[in-house]
């Protein structure tokens, strides 16, 4: 019986090593895990959107391996060593304005079904109330806008100084802090992106 002759993997060469092309997509993967890692590492637990800055090929690599969860579906194009990092920051902006718009477009979509439900409010008192009662399941607040006073620890009622003291602190940073604390997520906006132009708009937990 004549030896079985064995067909030859098209990606290697008649030397059995990788042919130059194959070679280098295997290294940018080797770095772009690499990158993944360090990235991993440094980012855990948060929910910064990373924006991506690389030539099409490369990019399109480290996407397939990347495993943060908050990588911008859209990224800077072309090679980042041809542009300054002032450049880089514009182009990293506008990127994050566009993921801003997205996210406040539907926030503000969740933000209409939920009233439909009575499970929104822009009412400042029932806010706070809320707030108070861990029932906030979203804020959107006003960054720009303050107000003085106190909120009480039990029922929620809003007491409203006329200036900053010491017995008094900022309403909205207060609501902002309790949602937190009981787990809520809080989006800080400008006046233009709050339903009904209001300061607060919150999406709650249950119907109050």
């Amino acid at each position: 019986m004549p030896p079985r002759r064995w067909a030859r993997p098209a990606n290697r060469s008649p030397s059995g090593r990788l042919k130059a092309s194959e070679g280098k997509k295997v290294r940018l993967r080797q770095y772009a895990r690499l990158v993944d890692q360090v990235l991993r590492e440094r980012l855990a637990g948060q929910s910064t959107p990373l924006v991506l800055a690389a030539v099409d090929s490369l990019g399109a690599i480290y996407r397939s391996v990347n495993t943060y969860p908050h990588l911008a579906p859209v990224g800077i194009e072309g090679s980042p060593e041809r542009r300054s990092e002032g450049e880089l920051a514009q182009a990293s902006r506008a990127v994050l304005d566009d993921l801003n718009s997205q996210r406040v477009a539907a926030w503000r979509e969740r933000f209409g079904v939920r009233g439909n439900e009575g499970r929104a409010s822009t009412d400042l008192a029932q806010v706070a109330r809320a707030a108070t009662f861990e029932a906030v399941q979203s804020l959107m607040v006003d960054m720009d806008r303050v107000m003085n006073g106190r909120i009480d620890e039990t029922d929620g009622r809003i007491d409203e100084a006329q200036t900053a003291g010491a017995d008094s602190y900022g309403v909205y940073d207060e609501i902002a802090r309790r949602v937190l604390l009981s787990g809520g997520e809080v989006l800080g906006v400008r006046q233009a992106d709050l339903p009904e132009g209001a300061a607060v708009a919150a999406i709650l937990r249950y119907a109050l």
